[in-house]
């Protein structure tokens, strides 16, 4: 009795329901596209300053255009903070510019054309989510702000209460002191909310992912790179004003755009299966 294996072994890449697997997505030349990694990459401390001169190689390759999208976006910013009911809104609005500025670098980097309308183009396809993270984001500024509201009422209380006495002196300085220590958790507070928006809007307009769960894991990526995060934090607030004064202020129209684009260098670092260190 003879048993016949004539039956083929087929592999097919089909899943079980006959429909075609999901491929991750790639650009116009077949090349897969940064795919977001299930936990955020923990990079060193050096990324930190990696992620400014990154930032610069993209700024250098179209100077013009990322110089007129960052000026366009001062002066929108400028002349509407400076109206008392546009002063509020435009917070929200920041982070579509942001969001859109995320995206145009993506296409740069992906071998696309960088275009002007870059810019606004996240006020088109994602104006929802990202509003509500403007939203959130003034939320968590009052949240954060309590204990200053705290210290400078108590301060105004204290000088209404009849602090023309003896003790004046004495309650000028403690309350001053308490609007010290008010400001200081305040900017303490501020920190993790940085730390839960600083990815969002890449998470947001390149993964659309919904304000909460981009917040999330834009804090879980913060978290595990706090050193870089602190050296790029030491770096923008100690060289590049320098930079910016020894240029006798032209400096801000190299540093703002630069500056801009660290928004995608950082994420694609951190939260990417094709950091941009590793280029």
């Amino acid at each position: 009795m003879s048993i016949s294996n004539s039956s083929d072994a087929h592999v097919s890449l089909q899943k079980p329901n006959g429909q075609p697997p999901n491929l991750p997505p790639t650009d116009e030349y077949g090349s897969p596209l940064p795919q977001l990694l299930a936990s955020p990459r923990k990079c060193d401390a050096a990324a930190g300053m990696s992620w400014i001169i990154k930032a610069f190689g993209l700024f250098k390759d179209q100077p013009l255009l990322w110089f007129g999208m960052s000026v366009t976006f001062l002066v929108i910013v400028g002349i509407a903070s400076s109206v008392p009911l546009l002063n509020v809104l435009i917070i929200p609005s920041v982070f579509m510019f942001i969001a859109g500025i995320i995206k145009g670098a993506a296409a740069q980097s992906q071998g696309a054309e960088l275009r002007f309308d870059h810019l606004f183009s996240a006020f088109k396809s994602h104006w929802q989510p990202l509003l509500i993270l403007g939203l959130l984001y003034l939320v968590g500024v009052i949240i954060c702000m309590i204990p200053l509201f705290i210290a400078m009422g108590s301060m105004i209380f204290s000088m209404m209460s009849g602090g023309m006495g003896s003790s004046y002196g004495a309650m000028n300085d403690i309350s001053l002191g308490g609007i010290f220590f008010g400001y200081l958790l305040t900017m303490l507070l501020m920190i993790p909310l940085y730390m839960a928006l600083w990815f969002a809007p890449a998470l947001v307009v390149l993964h659309n992912l919904e304000p909460i769960a981009a917040m999330k894991k834009s804090f879980a990526a913060g978290k595990a790179n706090i050193l870089p995060m602190l050296v790029y934090g030491l770096v923008c607030v100690l060289l590049l004003p320098i930079l910016i004064i020894l240029t006798l202020g032209l400096g801000v129209f190299l540093v703002m755009p630069v500056m801009l684009l660290t928004y995608y260098t950082s994420y694609r670092d951190a939260l990417t299966d094709q950091p941009l260190s590793a280029v």
